[in-house]
């Protein structure tokens, strides 16, 4: 199992993040004044309350004095709705995390110097180290003109839109995350072996001898199908250790980490990775099959809604999945999507793609 000092650090600390409730201080956008000089970074999370949970583990951290300095730093600030979204209820929480950890993940949302919008890349995964000294991912929407509303994501996570993003302060600029970054600093293998809810997919990867290339393989994108996916095929721990491994098709269980290629794919990175298939068909291709993770964002009710499509190669088309549900989502939404690892990404989902009875020889 994963000790607690690798996993912990994300898991325990933003989950115990929490809302802190009063009164409106500020929106979004700092107002214009023209006769004093701009506020420093600190003091507009302190003085926002769409922000109060931010606020509140900033200044356990000592963080919030750190974006009050000259900077200038780049800021991916997670508003209250993105946490509340994870399950977080109470601002007392807070003061029961381990101060490290919070100060670490925190530390992992920014970056030095000032980045707005327009200046990143439009491509996928475009580097930058953070103040704690590990990677972040910021992918973009290839258009033909570049504009300040761009689609762009980081780790997967959508930046929000008009005032939401490039909110420009004296010592730096923030934009606005739709959920935290979340981070693991330890393998994919790892972190399947310390998800209670995973023990039937790692049964199944030690079975059909995946299970080895999940630590020492990468960049690796892993589809993970929850424990509730196999029950509702009645696929027990038993049903898995008594599979001869010769009767199925290899791909029965080598979908899930796409057969070990080297990929490095958000859930949001659908509709942006570059298409790998002469028929014009969008996805990423496993065998005869198509996995292709869908997103879409609706900036006036303020939605996020994401699945995987799962399509089949017949007769010089592409079908609908035969062997299993031609949609999956990801297990309780976006929150169980995009948990970053040393070597890959680990998406939980809710169903299988292939049914083991269907995938015999």
């Amino acid at each position: 199992m994963l000790n607690n000092s690798i996993i912990k650090p994300f898991i325990a600390g933003w989950l115990l993040l929490a809302l802190v409730t009063g009164c409106r201080k500020d929106n979004l956008i700092p107002p214009v004044d023209r006769t004093t000089t701009p506020r420093v970074m600190g003091a507009f999370i302190e003085n926002n309350y769409d922000l109060s949970i931010l606020s509140a583990a900033l200044k356990k951290t000592g963080l919030l004095d750190t974006l009050n300095q000259s900077g200038p730093f780049t800021l991916f600030a997670p508003d209250n709705n993105a946490f509340n979204k994870m399950g977080i209820k109470g601002v007392e929480d807070v003061a029961k995390m381990n101060t490290d950890s919070l100060r670490f993940m925190l530390r992992y949302h920014m970056i030095r110097n000032r980045y707005f919008t327009t200046t990143f890349p439009m491509q996928l995964d475009n580097k930058y180290v953070t103040l704690a000294g590990e990677q972040i991912y910021v992918s973009v929407l290839k258009t033909a003109t570049t504009s300040p509303d761009q689609e762009m994501f980081v780790n997967g996570a959508l930046i929000y839109t008009e005032s939401k993003r490039n909110i420009a302060l004296a010592n730096g600029v923030i934009h606005i995350l739709a959920k935290p970054l979340k981070l693991t600093q330890a393998t994919v293998q790892d972190y399947i072996a310390a998800d209670t809810s995973l023990t039937l997919f790692a049964a199944a990867m030690k079975k059909f001898n995946l299970w080895d290339g999940l630590k020492t393989k990468k960049p690796l994108t892993i589809f993970a199908p929850a424990n509730s996916a196999f029950d509702k095929y009645g696929i027990t721990a038993a049903k898995i250790a008594a599979m001869n491994v010769a009767d199925y098709d290899p791909l029965v269980f080598a979908i899930y980490p796409i057969e070990m290629r080297p990929m490095h794919v958000f859930a949001t990175d659908g509709h942006l990775i570059p298409n790998p298939q002469p028929t014009g068909y969008g996805g990423i291709k496993a065998g005869i099959y198509s996995i292709t993770p869908g997103y879409s964002y609706n900036p006036y009710y303020g939605g996020e809604t994401a699945g995987i499509n799962i399509s089949k190669w017949k007769s010089g088309n592409w079908y609908p999945n035969e062997e299993g549900p031609s949609e999956v989502s990801y297990k309780n939404g976006l929150v169980n999507a995009d948990h970053l690892c040393n070597n890959g990404i680990v998406h939980v989902i809710d169903d299988l793609f292939l049914n083991p009875d269907l995938m015999k020889r």
